[in-house]
């Protein structure tokens, strides 16, 4: 009677179907190169949509944003005075105008040259570089605008005057949000719900454009992945409920199928059984019904359906 109950059991084991836990990682990178203020968080760490992960050095933008709100404020003020029909501190205001240009394109200059000697070293891309020296040129150029007019006495009459300076006020105030998002990009945020599996860069390090920096597992990606022989195919349906079992776990976790592979495969990318004698195989991913924090990637199963 026991060697039938053994037997019994193993026949059962050979029925369920081998496979493994998988999770959908999300990648928190930088778009430029930065150097990392402070990581925020831990390895392992839980952390909610929003939630702060890494601080990168963010000196430079909140200079671009006071220099951007001193230079709108100095464009609405301009628009003030021309709407009040007096010309005599015209030359006054365009000399304050002069000022804040030549303070702008001397930052702006110095950023080019930083961004050369990064360049150089990989830290910057191409593209970055370029943008910089077209934003660099940009500004001079408005110098020397500036200037001419100074040297020109004859002016606009005063409805041309105030069109161009509503033109101006608009966009130093565009430059206000763009100056105003960059500054708010040094701080990478959880894009949801999610636990900290790895942290690549840590505070001091210079990341690279586009380089992973943390990755997140969020809580609703985790999935079981398992492999089907064609003759069983049949039997598994999309939304059909399965039961997983898991090592060292007495009651199975209930799961959903959510993808059948149209294509077949010759050889499982992990096997954990040596009796897996078939080559023709179809992948197929399940969902647990509810979240589970006990559910890990890598982590061998048995799915029985």
């Amino acid at each position: 009677m026991a060697l039938v109950f053994i037997t019994g059991c193993r026949d059962e084991n050979k029925k369920n179907l081998q496979g493994y836990i998988e999770g959908e990682f999300v990648y928190i990178s930088s778009e430029s190169s930065a150097l990392i203020s402070k990581v925020m968080v831990k390895r392992g760490q839980n952390v909610a949509a929003g939630q702060t992960l890494i601080v990168l050095d963010d000196d430079y933008e909140k200079k671009q944003v006071e220099i951007a709100n001193q230079t709108h404020a100095s464009e609405v003020s301009t628009l003030a005075d021309l709407g009040k029909g007096g010309r005599d501190t015209e030359l006054e205001i365009l000399k304050a105008q002069l000022s804040q240009a030549q303070h702008d394109a001397e930052v702006s200059r110095s950023k080019f040259g930083r961004y050369q000697k990064l360049q150089s070293k990989g830290y910057v891309s191409e593209q970055e570089l370029e943008q910089s020296e077209a934003d660099n040129k940009m500004k001079w150029d408005r110098v020397q605008e500036l200037t001419s007019q100074l040297k020109n006495k004859s002016l606009p009459s005063r409805v041309d005057q105030i069109e161009a300076q509503k033109a101006r006020v608009e966009s130093s105030l565009l430059q206000v949000k763009q100056s105003q998002i960059a500054l708010n990009k040094r701080i990478l945020r959880s894009t949801g719900s999610a636990k900290v599996y790895d942290i690549m860069y840590h505070t001091g390090e210079v990341a690279s454009p586009g380089a992973p920096l943390i990755s997140l597992l969020p809580e609703d990606t985790i999935k079981i992945r398992f492999f089907v022989r064609n003759p069983q195919l049949y039997k598994i349906t999309q939304g059909m409920q399965i039961a997983v079992k898991i090592e060292g776990r007495e009651e199975p976790v209930p799961a959903k199928v959510t993808y059948i592979s149209p294509k077949a495969e010759f050889t499982p990318p992990v096997i954990f059984t040596s009796a897996h004698k078939e080559r023709m195989v179809f992948m197929i991913e399940a969902m647990p019904i509810e979240p589970d924090e006990k559910l890990h990637p890598g982590q061998p199963v048995e799915v029985i359906l």
